[in-house]
């Protein structure tokens, strides 16, 4: 079977199983606030373009949340919870992030680091004789390239690691849990460990740092050395650190299950017709959002789910920083300190379309809806983006 997936701005995976999943783009420099005119009818506008969105792509469930300076201007719900249409979606529905956790995750690294507890230019791997250093060489093996060594936990914020999924068929490694299983003959889900493991057995793509290609396992990896340095999960650094500090709540933020059974029940109903195979039972094919990866293992990179109103919150905070493809760059995630910033960022899963966008006057906004487009050859994002930004603009709100 096929899974398929598809970059906002290019195409990729189409191998033998593909996702849609992590998309994102990019943003520039940063400038002072200004004080924004009375939005009076930036809500009705707003109501008016998500109905339009919904009915055109089919999405069933949406969120909207849009903040200035941390103030809500408008928080909603539309369609439905359930797939029978029934049940209102609320507001504080939980949807998957997709990529748009990887600015997340990079804050967490940017804390770090600032307080002193690891450095951007510490390597990832240990060797032997590559201090300082983060994850246990008993992670590689013989076959391991040793350009592994050179890894930096700067270069993996910005997708300079060395893995380059154009190279593997257009497929990110996530969705590879499959492959992983079956050739460690493993019975059960594979674990980070080993999927870990596997990858690093293989030959890297390029040189770290010689340029970047945008890949899901190097946040998986900062992931880990965000548990291992602050001697907690990953979860529970964010709340902690990151998310608490904004008001948000733990039950607004955390991982997604793997298994439509787990499902949190402020989860809608996700559209989706890509079937993959699972590694919870193995042999079998499954809807992708059933078993086919084991979401534990990829929470610091796209299988997190929160509110949309925790994710305006967080860009409303926190620099995010992508390039004009939608990689992540260097300074993504570092508090924006008072300063504002023209970024957004996309997320693309089985079921899920994300957008989180903060604009030049101090604006933040995030959009979760619970179809991805499948199909065709850009996401739902581009387009319904540039409605949102118009009708912020004709508020006085730009």
């Amino acid at each position: 079977m096929q899974f398929f997936v598809k970059d906002i701005f290019k195409q990729i995976y189409t191998c033998t199983i593909v996702v849609f999943l992590g998309a994102c783009g990019g943003g520039g420099g940063s400038s002072t606030a200004t004080t924004p005119t009375q939005p009076v009818s930036l809500s009705a506008t707003v109501d008016g373009i998500m109905s339009s969105t919904m009915a055109s792509t089919g999405v069933t469930a949406a969120t909207v949340t849009i903040m200035h300076n941390g103030v809500v201007l408008h928080d909603k719900g539309y369609g439905f919870l359930d797939a029978a249409g029934t049940i209102p979606l609320p507001a504080s529905a939980l949807m998957v992030t997709a990529s748009i956790v990887k600015p997340v995750t990079a804050s967490a690294i940017q804390t770090l680091a600032s307080n002193g507890t690891l450095a951007l230019s510490d390597h990832v791997f240990c060797t032997g004789s590559n201090t300082p250093c983060w994850l246990s060489a008993d992670l590689l093996s013989s076959s391991t390239d040793p350009r592994v060594a050179n890894i930096t936990i700067q270069q993996l914020i910005a997708h300079e690691g060395g893995w380059d999924i154009s190279q593997h068929g257009n497929v990110d490694f996530d969705k590879l849990e499959s492959v992983v299983q079956s050739s460690l003959a493993l019975s059960t889900p594979p674990a980070q460990t080993d999927d870990i493991r596997y990858w690093m057995a293989k030959p890297l793509d390029f040189t770290p740092g010689a340029r970047a290609a945008y890949t899901n396992f190097g946040y998986l990896l900062l992931g880990r050395i965000i548990a291992q340095a602050s001697n907690t999960s990953y979860l529970q650094y964010l709340q902690n650190t990151i998310l608490r500090p904004l008001g948000v709540a733990s039950a607004d933020f955390s991982g997604a299950a793997s298994l439509l059974a787990d499902r949190n029940p402020r989860e809608p109903n996700y559209i989706t017709s890509i079937m993959a195979p699972s590694i919870f039972a193995p042999g079998t094919t499954v809807i992708c959002t059933n078993g086919a990866i084991n979401t534990l293992n990829w929470v610091s990179a796209t299988t997190s789910i929160t509110t949309s109103k925790a994710m305006a919150t967080f860009a409303g905070s926190y620099l995010i920083q992508t390039n004009a493809d939608g990689t992540d760059e260097a300074q993504d995630g570092i508090p924006l300190a008072g300063k504002t910033n023209d970024g957004f960022h996309f997320g693309n899963y089985p079921g899920t379309s994300a957008i989180i966008r903060q604009l030049p006057s101090g604006v933040s906004y995030a959009v979760l809806m619970n179809k991805s487009n499948e199909t065709g050859s850009v996401g739902y994002q581009g387009s319904l983006m540039t409605s949102i930004d118009a009708a912020i603009a004709a508020a006085g709100l730009y």
